[in-house]
């Protein structure tokens, strides 16, 4: 078959969908988090470090999940659950900081990512309150 022919056959997909701010803000502090993680001592890296983690890609999966659910409870759980899961790793993040596992700068910069997801979440939380309809 010649290449011209093969062409015929290329399934065309549509270009992907843009990802919402909060998860790429989300992402982007997991990259900081990620690139640090290999400068921890190994006792750190196997304690705070793998909580740590664990709860980063807890949030990440969480907010994509409420990124593609049609069901709007569903979607208002996993914005809920997401806000929960950014203040927790707000206060491992912490735990780290104080016992000297992140510096200054890292932890900073992290903090200040999460505060902003935080308040994208905040902010799609009330919008869902919004839209969906109380059992009263």
């Amino acid at each position: 078959m010649s290449k011209h022919n093969l062409d015929q056959f290329k399934i065309l997909t549509p270009p992907p969908a843009q990802a919402p701010l909060v998860l790429v803000r989300a992402k982007e502090s997991y990259k900081t988090w990620h690139k640090h993680l290999e400068n921890v001592s190994k006792i750190d890296r196997h304690t705070v470090g793998v909580k740590i983690d664990e709860i980063f890609l807890s949030l990440l999966e969480t907010i994509f999940r409420a990124t593609f659910t049609c069901d709007k409870f569903e979607k208002l759980s996993l914005v809920s659950q997401a806000i929960g899961k950014n203040d927790l790793l707000k206060f491992f993040l912490q735990i780290g900081w104080e016992n000297k596992v992140l510096n200054h700068t890292v932890y900073g910069n992290i903090i200040l990512q999460l505060d902003e997801a935080g308040r994208m979440l905040g902010g799609w939380k009330k919008s869902l309150q919004d839209k969906t309809p109380t059992n009263k």
